[in-house]
């Protein structure tokens, strides 16, 4: 395997790694927001305002605090 290829393998390896992340992330914040504004395990018929509202809040939430806490880790990093 020449030097181009083993670094287009590296960049495909990445990107999936990425998508797995993102997958994961999107999985664990489906979950624990239908568990914060559904308190019944059964869906609603309908998605009313209440409860639409409710998981854009939770995934807003979810987000900033994940994106303090990287922000944190790399300060961090930074000022050793």
């Amino acid at each position: 395997m020449d030097s181009a290829a083993g670094s287009r393998l590296v960049q495909q390896l990445q990107a999936e790694s990425q998508r797995q992340k993102f997958t994961e992330q999107v999985s664990t914040l489906t979950s624990r927001c239908w568990d914060i504004c559904f308190n019944d395990s059964r869906p609603p018929a309908k998605m009313d305002g209440k409860h639409s509202g409710c998981l854009a809040n939770c995934v807003d939430r979810m987000l900033d605090a994940s994106q303090f806490m990287v922000d944190h880790l790399q300060n961090s990093q930074l000022a050793k």
